[in-house]
């Protein structure tokens, strides 16, 4: 009799385990599809005239007005996180051409001043350039900051860079050395931004 309840136990274990095996087969499956019918830009959101983003809101009871402002800030936020992971990389290099990243005063003023550039980034001009619902409900919105707005940005950042310097208690020597980091900072923001469009140009031809 106990040979039998443990025959049968073993019979149920192995059907269950084969049903849960191809059940994670189907979504295995199913998920590596709905990559599939994505649009190209949700994987890849980079466009020639300016910085993009991708948001994404999971589905949602209030439907697609609920879903809009929440796939459209996190959109915003990857704008701005792109944008801010660009300013942090090319300030050191422009911080080691000038020779002051050496200078804790130096250092302490340029991470506090970046911090502004990109807390007073223009995300009200970030606008939406695609949507697409996916079948199981999720959300995707494509978003841009033109080339346009962002080098308004980068000008009148730099503006307030040199208002924030001239405030500033750092030496003389360290200030003039700042002031030249800063211009060549902006400068390589402008020519970096200018390359990526001409590579994504021509990469869409």
């Amino acid at each position: 009799m106990k040979n039998r309840i443990l025959l049968a136990a073993s019979i149920l274990a192995l059907v269950l385990s084969s049903a849960c095996t191809k059940k994670d087969d189907k979504n295995i499956k199913a998920n590596s599809g709905d990559l599939k019918d994505l649009p190209a830009w949700v994987l890849d959101p980079a466009v020639p005239n300016g910085v993009a983003g991708v948001g994404i809101a999971s589905p949602s009871k209030g439907g697609i007005k609920f879903q809009i402002p929440k796939a459209e800030l996190d959109a915003k936020a990857n704008i701005a996180a792109t944008i801010q992971s660009e300013i942090s990389r090319v300030t050191k290099d422009s911080m080691r051409s000038a020779n002051v990243n050496g200078a804790d005063d130096v250092e302490e003023f340029f991470a506090q001043a970046t911090k502004e550039v990109v807390k007073n980034l223009p995300l009200s001009g970030v606008k939406r350039i695609n949507i697409f619902k996916s079948e199981d409900g999720t959300l995707y919105v494509h978003m841009l900051l033109s080339n346009e707005d962002y080098s308004k940005f980068l000008a009148d950042s730099q503006k307030s860079f040199s208002a924030q310097l001239a405030k500033s208690n750092m030496a003389r020597e360290n200030i003039d050395k700042t002031q030249e980091a800063s211009k060549e900072l902006f400068s390589e923001l402008e020519k970096e931004r200018g390359n990526k469009a001409e590579t994504k140009e021509k990469t869409a031809q």
